[in-house]
């Protein structure tokens, strides 16, 4: 069975940022975030993986280690337990599909 979601239908995540979950089951997740310009997610580690896919505008997305811009169908990957933070220096809103490997 195809299972399909919207940004509109899917539901908020419990944080103070506009996220949504697209997709979840046990073994991965996936959430659509929104940073409008100048907003940080700040530094911050979790205990999983994570693939960073960006769908617009520009984001720095810095890593204890090391630091990028992520930009529109450019990619990131992050490792279980390091720190990362989200930022967006743009003028615009950005988004970024997040891939939670469980």
């Amino acid at each position: 069975m195809i299972e399909k979601n919207t940004p509109l239908q899917a539901m908020k995540v419990y944080a103070p940022i506009d996220g949504r979950i697209m997709f979840s089951n046990p073994r991965i997740e996936s959430i659509l975030l929104t940073l409008v310009p100048g907003e940080t997610i700040p530094p911050h580690t979790n205990p999983f993986d994570v693939l960073f896919i960006g769908m617009s505008g520009d984001l720095t997305l810095s890593e204890q280690e090391s630091e990028v811009e992520l930009s529109a169908l450019e990619t990131a990957f992050v490792a279980a337990g390091k720190q990362r933070q989200l930022h967006n220096p743009g003028s615009q809103k950005a988004r970024v599909m997040v891939i939670k490997i469980l």
